[in-house]
């Protein structure tokens, strides 16, 4: 169970269009054709990738892709009017160019397929009524944290959808061109780096904290060195307390 209850909270918005172009007699004439859409729904230790929300068509009857369980599982409430227009500006601001880092490492990057560290989902959607062109979009949330959990060691991820178009007919007049595709959605890892200045003060702070230190062991009088005098005394003195022999034989 998750304890998410809006699309919100889940992670970032994207959005996959699809444009299916026909340049011929109308395919309802031949048959159905569908769109077939690889996706890429869990990871391989089965968390949540790319959570599919809704899909949407243009230019076509009422599209109802199958599965229908694999749209909106957890039936999270959908992002408000107000709250997408407030997202649209926080992300047309421009980002904050005052932080850098001062490490450098080589760019570490890995590949989310089907074919391999993705349990993938086919969604497929009947093409009814295509005539010209049609507008598939669907519309998801990416899962933000299972990439800050399980990916935070990498610097991007690659997250490959594909897409093929198919016809339910065995007609050989009929060829679809580019009937096969694939979307490649990069995923970049933030992590946010510390300012130069709050390392320069932290710095300086612990310089500050050792100098204290050896002061206060200076004035309790660590670093001090006893005189020679002093010393012998105390050499003398212990001689005298461990040879309690010579204080017998005297009183004798």
């Amino acid at each position: 169970m998750s304890a998410m209850k809006t699309e919100e909270e889940v992670g970032s918005l994207i959005e996959y269009e699809f444009r299916v172009i026909n340049l011929g007699k109308p395919l309802k004439s031949f048959g159905t054709a569908s769109l077939n859409i690889q996706w890429p729904k869990e990871s391989s230790v089965g968390k949540w990738l790319l959570y599919l929300m809704k899909i949407n068509t243009k230019g076509l009857q009422l599209v109802t892709c199958s599965p229908e369980r694999e749209i909106n599982p957890l039936r999270l409430s959908e992002e408000s009017t107000s709250t997408r227009r407030k997202r649209e500006l926080e992300e047309r601001r421009p980002s904050d160019g005052s932080k850098v880092s001062l490490f450098t490492d080589k760019r570490k990057h890995k590949i989310l397929s089907c074919s391999g560290d993705a349990r993938c989902v086919e969604m497929k959607c009947p093409l009814q009524g295509l005539d010209s062109t049609a507008v598939i979009v669907l519309k998801s949330r990416l899962w933000n944290s299972t990439f800050l959990e399980d990916y935070a060691s990498y610097n991007y991820l690659d997250i490959i959808v594909k897409a093929s178009i198919s016809l339910d007919v065995s007609a050989n007049n009929i060829v679809l061109k580019n009937a096969e595709t694939q979307v490649r959605l990069t995923v970049f890892l933030e992590t946010t780096a510390t300012p130069w200045w709050i390392i320069l003060v932290a710095v300086l702070a612990g310089i500050l904290m050792l100098a204290l230190l050896v002061l206060l062991l200076w004035k309790c009088g660590f670093f001090k060195r006893a005189k020679k005098d002093e010393y012998d005394a105390a050499i003398h003195k212990a001689e005298i307390h461990t040879q309690p022999s010579d204080k017998l034989s005297t009183e004798a």
